[in-house]
């Protein structure tokens, strides 16, 4: 019995903790950079994400980096007025890591980087994101290929994921810098 009385005390406290956090977030002028703007704030993230148009990016990896964006700036597809355009280049290289005596790779490390271009407010500017992913080297050369191919494709969702971060808070900051 006593510790189920602990527990109870112990989430009393926690949440008493989490509500004091939350007070604390709402006085200093906190604001989600995805939430409505409301009346007197105008536009808000979320839809300068959705006026930008998303050029086309080379090779299959841009192509699947180029559905990813379009998912994450703007579910619906292009936008049919796009006031602001993305143009991103995709770089990747693979690293052997693990060999063994006979000189045989087991494991190799991917390394991709994307620089993106964002034409924005009469402005041109420039946002880098690097993801790294590793994957076992099969004897099989099938195996060896998908692997490579789910680490490449886990690599551009944390870039696009990461592009989207960092594009939301620079429209955010813009916003905030013009009023």
């Amino acid at each position: 019995m006593r510790s189920f009385n602990a527990r109870m005390d112990r989430r009393a406290v926690t949440l008493l903790g989490l509500g004091g956090v939350m007070l604390a977030l709402s006085g200093c002028g906190f604001r989600p950079v995805y939430g409505t703007g409301g009346a007197d704030n105008g536009v808000d993230a979320m839809e300068d994400l959705q006026a930008t148009k998303i050029n086309l990016i080379e090779d299959r990896e841009g192509q699947v980096l180029h559905n990813l964006l379009l998912d994450r700036f703007n579910p619906k597809g292009q936008p049919t007025k796009s006031q602001h355009i993305l143009d991103v280049t995709l770089d990747y290289t693979t690293v052997d890591r693990g060999t063994l005596i006979d000189a045989t790779v087991t494991r190799a490390e991917l390394t991709v980087k994307a620089e993106a271009v964002l034409t924005a407010f009469d402005e041109a500017k420039v946002f880098k994101s690097r993801a790294v992913s590793t994957y076992s080297v099969s004897t099989s050369d099938y195996a060896a290929e998908v692997a490579k191919k789910n680490a490449l494709d886990r690599t551009l969702v944390v870039i696009a994921d990461d592009l989207r971060i960092q594009i939301a808070t620079f429209f955010e900051k813009q916003r905030l810098l013009k009023g």
